[in-house]
């Protein structure tokens, strides 16, 4: 509901007090205390003090001129001082300290240039992983100049945990600056939740397994046994294919990589794998770099409320992935690594 128009007399008697009484939250607890439990809040009160400074009345009198505008050389540099100490302040915020409207500080903003830039959340990386990371690129660069249509004959799997409580939040913190500060956020990864297990690869997903509970190197075999190889095994060619997965400690139990030696001879990706996989690398492998995220972006529309419909939730977002799709995300596989080269081994996707 819109707030009644002061009167004259309301309007004195606020000028009046504040010269007295100096802060809005002091008018309105005396007008709380004299007048009603309605006070004007402390934004009307700011203006009415600014109108009555530049006027001398409280009365609506127009100035003779131009309007008087906001956007002066001592604002620009009051709002570019507060934006170089605290980049992430909102327009809301700005509006509220310099008393002035919020469009009045988005024109500003465009004026002098500056944009908003959302946070990148990245993956934490030691210092021991850069060197790794290189190695690793380089030696599939070097794969792939042999071996061309191996980018089509990869297994890219890996595991996710789905929430029933789960959300993609990216907007909830906005830069303000004239050039992207390439800003970003790091975060340790954790496992938790209803674990699901996927493939992908250039013409497809092979997938979901979901796992009844932590995975282990006993339930990532029986996995492997029961519900992958029968599905692989049934792909074209299958023999040339390669198997990739990250360094999770169910992944290097002696089992499962004496499982990989055997059915993959010299054809793995992985700690210890034919070809090493360099620790804390989500962003090398579409399993995390697309996958994931895709599929989160559809399940987690809805909120749901038991564990039986965020399963079947997941399976029907499986059903929308097509080949065209895959192709296009396994494509885009030497670019990153080239990328990760070009950057010394560090996170690269906030620079896009």
């Amino acid at each position: 509901m819109a707030r009644r128009q002061l009167n004259i007399n309301e309007k004195t008697w606020i000028v009046k007090h504040m010269y007295r009484l100096e802060y809005p939250i002091n008018v309105q607890r005396l007008w709380s205390k004299e007048i009603n439990n309605n006070p004007p809040d402390r934004k009307t009160i700011r203006s009415l003090m600014n109108k009555f400074e530049q006027t001398g009345s409280v009365l609506n009198i127009d100035l003779p001129g131009r309007p008087v505008s906001v956007t002066t050389q001592a604002t620009k540099d009051e709002i570019s001082s507060i934006l170089e100490k605290e980049p992430r302040t909102s327009t809301r915020q700005m509006s509220t300290d310099l008393n002035i409207s919020r469009t009045s500080v988005r024109r500003i903003y465009k004026s002098m240039g500056f944009k908003p830039y959302i946070p990148r959340l990245v993956h934490e990386l030691n210092e021991d992983d850069f060197d790794r990371r290189i190695e690793y690129c380089e030696t599939f660069l070097s794969l792939l100049k042999n071996e061309p249509n191996l980018i089509h004959r990869v297994i890219w799997s890996d595991e996710a945990v789905f929430k029933l409580n789960g959300h993609i939040n990216r907007h909830n913190s906005v830069y303000w600056a004239t050039q992207n500060p390439n800003v970003t956020i790091e975060h340790t990864m954790q496992t938790e939740g209803l674990i699901v297990w996927a493939g992908i690869w250039s013409e497809g997903v092979i997938g979901p397994y979901f796992f009844d509970d932590t995975v282990t190197g006993q339930s990532y075999i029986k996995m492997l046994n029961d519900y992958f190889y029968p599905l692989f095994h049934d792909l074209p060619d299958n023999e040339s294919f390669f198997f990739m997965h990250d360094g999770a400690p169910a992944h290097y139990a002696s089992n499962v990589r004496d499982w990989l030696d055997e059915n993959f001879p010299g054809r793995w990706i992985g700690r210890r794998g034919a070809l090493d996989w360099p620790a804390r690398s989500p962003d090398l492998t579409p399993a995390d770099y697309f996958l994931w995220g895709y599929l989160k972006d559809i399940v987690y529309q809805n909120k749901r409320r038991t564990l039986s419909s965020l399963k079947q939730s997941i399976i029907s977002a499986f059903s929308t992935i097509d080949s065209d799709l895959c192709k296009k995300v396994c494509d885009s596989v030497p670019e990153r690594l080239q990328k990760c080269i070009d950057v010394n081994g560090h996170q690269f996707e906030h620079l896009n």
